[in-house]
């Protein structure tokens, strides 16, 4: 999706009140998707495993007599937690995927994120280093930006859209793409013809391929 603020009607980023600026271009944006933010996010098939393991322990160490009142209530209990947890997980990423919003202009990069208290995070591409598309199996994915020495955005403030566990200096992350190689062209190209605009020799946008297990 692409739209024009330089001439004619006012060019929008959902969720954001005010129009692009004179110049800037909307290249692309989107939501992530509920399904890979509930497997690729909250790891939900992880936690299904788990849960089928912990009751097969149950059913085998308990002292209750398999068929028993004592055993079917206790089993109930312990099968009611695990589809408890399991929902509390989708509902998690329903709720990430409800209230996020991406957006790649011409001249930036815009997280519109927030469970509770919705805010925009602006990337200007003075400030991005590099991106990285990290592929999944299934077909998913997401794009992962490295900011430039000394550029750095509060990790509460970005989580779940940033690296696990890089606290000292937090990667956003584009999490739940369904197409997250063509969203990577799409920064890639727009980052080499802002460089290029500003006179850059290097190109700082190139995209690199990544292993699908390497961005969590």
């Amino acid at each position: 999706m692409s739209a024009d603020n330089g001439v004619g009607t006012p060019a929008y980023i959902k969720g954001v009140p005010h129009p692009l600026p004179p110049g800037e271009t909307l290249l692309w944006e989107g939501a992530p998707a509920t399904g890979p933010v509930a497997t690729h996010v909250f790891h939900w098939r992880f936690l299904a495993i788990y849960f089928v393991a912990v009751l097969i322990w149950w059913a085998v160490s308990t002292s209750a007599v398999f068929g028993s009142n004592e055993f079917v209530v206790g089993f109930s209990m312990a099968f009611a937690f695990s589809v408890l947890v399991l929902g509390i997980a989708f509902a998690l990423a329903k709720l990430v995927a409800g209230t996020s919003w991406y957006a790649i202009t011409n001249r930036r990069v815009v997280l519109r994120v927030g469970m509770v208290f919705p805010m925009s995070i602006n990337i200007p591409f003075t400030i991005l280093e590099s991106a990285g598309v990290g592929m999944f199996k299934d077909g998913t994915g997401q794009v992962l930006l490295t900011l430039v020495k000394g550029q750095r955005i509060a990790y509460i403030a970005l989580w779940p859209h940033c690296r696990v566990f890089k606290f000292a200096e937090p990667q956003p992350v584009l999490r739940g793409l369904v197409q997250p190689k063509q969203v990577a062209d799409i920064l890639a190209r727009a980052v080499n013809e802002f460089a290029t605009a500003q006179g850059e020799t290097v190109q700082r946008s190139a995209v690199r391929d990544v292993a699908h297990d390497t961005l969590t």
